[in-house]
């Protein structure tokens, strides 16, 4: 075999090739690292991006919507199976995003929580902070397919459009694909971001910084070409984005051409409420949308801070969002449970998310400096505060703040803009060519100005001024629970996040809870001080005072009233008020009287003659609201049989449901001496289902029927009651006999343990509470006079009702409906059986003393009666009726007398099921005090069917007949007295307040606005 001997390297030639090697990796290494340094730079220069530098592409001219199907259709590729993780649950395995993890498990983040030496400037998140690769250098998609993505409209009001809007481009940035913005159609969709010839934005910014396609989606063909594989779902919405890069290229081949996000079923937030989603990188992404965001300088100028007369006076020192809690009525849960979830979802301590934190941001005019979180910002009296006011138009500020606050105006933009319009037409262009989307061509279609888009422009605009006013103040105080308030965040920026109440909380993109303001500045942080009783109402009235200040209106209201001849009942414009307006009386050659007002409605640039409709009584009009009840020298009405509670009916008014934001209604004279403005929301009939404590719906049953009656219970204004025992009774002795909601209209039943009573029945949905304070009311209701507050109660009370229920039950927190063991049932037999043959509208019913509540019980009684029923207490009541206090004589000796309406103390129920039946102020013991109508109209019961249980008789006590008096054993019906018991044992928070207030000294053996007296033997028949 033949040896070959191959060359040898030397060791010196080796070690020489070596160190080149090393010498190139090192220039090669080196010169890697200028690049990515270079490269950067570059990126950051994109992202920090001088706009004024780069053309701005506008949104398109009318033309486009003539842009041919084939452009504007999207390819559709063979169907493909969805990526099969996202068909998995939530437990399925994800692609992870390649970036360096954020600690998600809370124990980094609860240490930073309960650091207060942290620097403000420490605590802000901002893009130094990410590290790592991150999944925008990670993802670099191939660039075949159009690369589009669209979504589709949710049916919110603009601040939800904005949302979304952002979104969409922060999911078409982080994706690197085009967005399809589409079209606006309807009302609510509209944002005016298309329609830049009404110069409402100036998205000059977004076109430059981003890729932003304003033409396709405007064909009515592009949502219909989009494959359905590559239409989201809501679970498939939230993994996008925190998913990661190998996930996003398995859906570039799926839907290379376009992603629809969906979105018609709500908003898009992940984990937290208000929370964008995917990673940290991926969420400053979308806070740097906002700062693209800007109006027109045309709009912009209308802000308050930009108006020089407003300048140097401290308006712009803070900031209010006054938001609606719930339309067509003051929701306090929905508001309460959302502020409650968007703050524990966002802060890991209970500090922040107190309950009157959480209630008082529902009403913050109630509750202002405890709602500022900032002591740097605290005053230290109320009247020091001035501020800009963004109003949802649920509350009147004036009334409480009026001189402190400032609103936007957009009412010279809008004349500004019309004329712009005007000037186009006359040169020759049409209206509806100079807007672009679908909903603006749609409503100028046939227009020749801009009157058919007036309500919706002026709605849009006056939002868009509130929002960028909530962004220019020093410190915003926002709704937790409200995107109006959430959108003004993020256009404030990070820079500004501690200077709010709330923004702070929603800005955490490099954790998964929120950082907490320093402790030291930090102000009202569960304090555990009595959260305000006018905080525990269910509805806020408008309690507006005209100008002169001799007239309030409790609300304004859309009345169902069926006319005569009508096939259905229509929706009627209106107020209920009390006291003195310009009005005339006439009368007639037969003595009728005619009313006329002399004054007018208006809404929203819509006029109305105003009808007024005054109580009837036993006198003229003239005397009732002129003459009577001089004596009280108050301008509304009082006991004295003087009636200014009336209904103003606004009837050519027209009710626009398509607004989300309603403009105020106006009663104004020619004058200008009367005049009042209602900016409160519609109050209109609301029936909430009587639910049992399982959840479970329950409703009243006439005995031998399949027909449900359905009762609401007005209980008239009440005072002075702070024993939680006999609320308790009450409630569930009228539960029992079959009522299935009660209107509570609460003066001063405000110790806690009656609150907390209220506030259970207010969780099982068997009251509407109502904040009939005097500070709530304005002063009205007070006890100068207490008939004219109840009167306006019980009306307001029939028409949050009307079509709602059946029967409409009048009474006072002392009387109680004795029905027998049958309840309500014979009675409503009874009433309905009046109203179908002779056309009844309601039933009357005569009231009995029970005389029982005077007799002081002696010790060994008192002991007895321990364990015992407050009910049980009192089983004897006046044998005879006492006249005049509860009958009027007809007769000597007192032989005939007759009970009806005033005379016994009388108390009703009224129809409001027939919408047939007029609205009108209702009386005290009757529809109405002129008895010749009543006789008509009223169905009289008798005492064994039913009558009304007064635990009362002061006049007794005060002419000295509590010794010879008669009296007889009648005690309520043992079936429901022990239902009653069976309902507390069962419910163990009505069990456990029930027993600690049975224990407690401070609340009397006893009814407490009675004191017994000592009484002979014989009325002592307790046990």
């Amino acid at each position: 075999m033949t040896r070959v001997n191959l060359p040898q390297r030397s060791a010196r030639a080796g070690g020489r090739f070596y160190k080149h090697t090393v010498l190139c990796l090192l220039i090669a290494a080196v010169l890697l690292s200028i690049s990515t340094i270079i490269l950067s730079l570059r990126i950051k220069d994109i992202n920090n991006i001088d706009h004024n530098a780069y053309q701005t592409v506008k949104p398109p001219p009318t033309s486009v919507r003539q842009v041919s199907k084939q452009e504007g259709s999207i390819v559709n590729p063979t169907k493909k199976s969805k990526i099969s993780t996202i068909a998995a649950d939530d437990s399925s395995t994800e692609f992870k995003p390649q970036h360096v993890p954020v600690d998600n498990s809370g124990n980094d983040i609860k240490h930073q929580l309960n650091s207060h030496k942290l620097p403000l400037d420490e605590r802000r998140p901002s893009r130094d902070v990410i590290s790592g690769t991150q999944n925008s250098e990670i993802y670099q998609p191939d660039r075949t397919g159009k690369r589009l993505l669209t979504y589709k409209r949710f049916g919110g009001r603009l601040n939800n459009q904005l949302f979304q809007f952002i979104t969409a481009l922060q999911h078409a940035k982080v994706l690197k694909r085009t967005l399809v913005v589409p079209d606006e159609v309807r009302e609510v969709d509209w944002t005016g971001m298309f329609d830049t010839a009404l110069d409402i934005w100036d998205i000059d910014r977004l076109n430059a910084a981003y890729d932003i396609d304003w033409q396709s989606g405007l064909n009515p063909d592009f949502q219909e070409s989009i494959p359905e594989e590559c239409v989201l779902s809501p679970a498939e919405q939230k993994k996008l984005l925190n998913s990661g890069p190998e996930f996003w290229k398995e859906w570039d081949k799926i839907c290379p051409d376009i992603i629809d996000l969906g979105g018609n079923t709500g908003l898009l937030f992940c984990k937290q409420q208000h929370q964008f989603c995917g990673n940290s990188e991926a969420q400053l992404e979308a806070y740097q949308i906002y700062s693209h965001f800007a109006l027109s300088a045309s709009l912009l100028q209308h802000i308050p801070s930009k108006k020089e007369e407003f300048q140097g006076k401290g308006f712009d020192e803070l900031a209010i969002h006054s938001r609606r809690a719930g339309e067509g009525g003051y929701d306090w849960e929905m508001c309460v449970k959302g502020n409650t979830r968007t703050c524990r979802g966002h802060v890991n301590s209970a500090s922040y998310c107190d309950a009157r934190t959480m209630k008082g941001n529902c009403a913050i005019w109630l509750d202002i400096d405890y709602q500022i979180k900032s002591k740097k910002f605290l005053k230290a009296n109320e009247r020091d505060y001035r501020f800009v006011l963004a109003s949802d138009g649920t509350h009147d500020w004036h009334i409480d703040f009026d001189g402190q606050f400032i609103v936007a105006n957009n009412t010279n933009w809008l004349v500004a803009l019309e004329q712009t319009i005007k000037d186009e037409v006359k040169s020759g262009k049409s209206i509806k060519d100079l807007v672009v989307s679908g909903f603006a061509k749609k409503k100028l279609a046939r227009g020749r100005d801009l009157t058919p888009l007036q309500s919706t422009l002026n709605a849009l605009t006056a939002t868009l001024l509130d929002l960028f006013s909530l962004v220019d103040s020093k410190y915003l105080l926002g709704g937790y629970y409200s995107t109006l308030s959430l959108n003004a965040c993020f256009l404030r920026g990070l820079d500004r996040m501690y200077d709010s109440n709330m923004c702070w909380m929603l800005m955490h993109p490099n954790s998964k809870f929120a950082v907490p303001p320093p402790e030291e500045d930090a102000s009202h942080l569960n304090e555990n001080s009595n959260i305000p009783a006018a905080l525990m109402s269910d509805v806020e009235h408008a309690f507006v005072r005209s100008k002169d200040g001799n007239f309030i209106a409790i609300d304004r209201y859309l009345m169902q009233y069926k006319k005569e001849g009508r096939a259905k009942a229509e929706q009627i414009i209106g107020v209920l008020g009390d006291g003195f307006v310009p009005l005339t009386i006439l009368k007639n050659e037969k003595g009728e009287e005619s009313i006329i007002a002399n004054f007018t409605c208006s809404y929203g640039g819509a006029h109305s003659p105003a009808t007024v409709i005054l109580m009837k009584g036993d006198k003229s009009f003239q005397e009732h609201y002129h003459e009577l009840g001089a004596k009280y020298n108050s301008p509304f009405s009082t006991n004295g049989d003087r009636f200014r509670t009336m209904l103003i009916l606004c009837e050519e008014l027209r009710y626009d449901k398509s607004l989300s934001r309603h403009p105020p209604l106006v009663l104004s004279s020619q004058d200008g001496k009367f005049h009042l403005r209602i900016g409160s929301s519609f109050a209109r009939p609301v029936a909430q289902p009587r639910h049992g404590r399982d959840g479970k719906a329950k409703v009243a049953q006439k005995e031998n029927s399949d027909k449900t009656t359905k009762v609401v219970h007005c209980l008239n204004p009440t005072y002075g009651l702070k024993d939680p025992r006999w609320l308790i009774e009450y409630l569930e002795y009228h539960i029992a006999a079959g009522v299935d909601q009660f209107h509570v209209y609460n003066v001063d039943m405000h110790s806690s343990e009656v609150q907390t009573v209220l506030e259970m029945y207010r969780k099982w949905n068997f009251i509407t509470r109502h904040d009939w304070s005097a500070k709530a009311s304005g002063q009205y209701t007070t006890r100068v006079t207490y008939e004219h507050a109840k009167w306006a109660a019980q009306t307001d009370c029939a028409l949050r009702s009307r079509g709602q229920f059946d029967y409409a039950l009048f009474s006072d927190i002392d009387e109680v409906a004795m029905g027998g063991a049958n309840g309500l049932a014979p009675a409503l037999e009874l009433c309905e059986e009046a109203h179908n043959k002779r056309g009844a509208i309601g039933c009357s019913f005569n009231s009995n003393t029970v005389s029982s509540v005077f007799t002081k019980l002696t010790p060994p009684e008192e002991k007895k009666m321990k364990d015992k029923l407050l009910f049980d207490r009192y089983t004897s009541i006046e044998s005879e009726p006492f006249c005049p206090a509860n009958c009027k004589c007809l007769g000597r000796n007192c032989k005939d007398m007759t009970r009806k309406y005033h005379y016994g103390r009388q108390k009703y129920m009224l129809n409001v099921n027939d919408l047939s039946i007029p609205p009108r102020p209702l009386w005290t013991h009757a529809v109405a005090r002129d008895y010749d109508e009543m006789d008509k109209v009223m169905e009289q019961l008798p005492d064994d069917v039913f009558h009304i249980r007064h635990y009362q008789g002061h006049w007794l006590k005060n002419n000295n007949l509590l010794d010879t008096m008669d009296e007889k054993y009648a005690p309520l019906p043992l079936e429901i007295i022990d239902t009653i018991r069976k309902s507390i044992d069962r419910e163990p928070s009505l069990r456990s307040i029930y027993s600690r207030a049975n224990n407690n000294p401070k609340f009397s053996n006893g009814v407490e606005w009675v004191t017994p007296v000592e009484r002979p033997d014989k009325y002592h028949t307790v046990i």
